[in-house]
């Protein structure tokens, strides 16, 4: 907040669980309310919780759902509607290479992951003559979040998806930015209902 400050901008924060509707329309009544307007839209909150595919339990599922695949379908459809009104709107998808690839543990992560770049079409297709841009970004594994830092992600493994990496390197936040920025501006006003790989060519044809 104090960076987005120091630019002489205006900044609400608001906690929100986004499996909850009512949490996300009240997120989306509040910023309406201070802002007057929603321009931008990044889906960006998820969960995952690695682990065999034989060992999924089913709370864990639920919860991977909820957050990842249910979240950014309501999210999305809220601010759409706000979005509509004005004929204008930006709405990005933080995606994963794992929805294209299979990767071990991450079955139902890589599932609802591989439901965004279905949505991310399908909205395009629907809110487009709206003057509303649906895109998203299919980020490589990035280390240096809290919520990969979280999950003790094993060595062992973190070692062979950089080794399983073209580049031979995991991601790092500075590498989506850039290309959100892009997603999220007028310049890209003419690319919807993609889904790009950022990801040091994992997921390549």
């Amino acid at each position: 907040m104090r960076d987005i400050k120091a630019y002489g901008r205006d900044v609400l924060a608001l906690k929100s669980d986004v499996s909850v509707i009512a949490d996300i329309q009240s997120m989306v009544n509040k910023t309406i309310e201070k802002f007057s307007k929603i321009d931008i839209l990044v889906n960006n909150a998820g969960v995952y919780t690695p682990a065999p595919f034989l060992e999924k339990d089913e709370a864990a599922f639920d919860r991977v759902v909820a957050v990842n695949q249910k979240g950014v379908f309501f999210c999305t459809q809220l601010v759409a509607r706000e979005m509509v009104k004005r004929k204008y709107g930006k709405i990005i998808g933080i995606c994963s290479s794992t929805a294209r690839i299979g990767v071990p543990m991450y079955s139902d992560y890589g599932g609802t992951k591989g439901a965004m770049l279905a949505m991310t079409r399908a909205m395009a297709a629907e809110l487009s003559p709206f003057g509303i841009n649906v895109n998203a970004i299919a980020c490589g594994l990035t280390p240096e979040t809290s919520t990969f830092r979280s999950t003790n992600f094993p060595q062992e493994d973190l070692k062979f998806m950089v080794n399983m990496t073209p580049m031979r390197r995991t991601g790092t936040v500075d590498d989506y930015t850039a290309f959100a920025v892009l997603l999220a501006s007028d310049e890209a006003s003419f690319i919807t209902g993609q889904t790009i790989s950022v990801d040091g060519g994992v997921s390549m044809p």
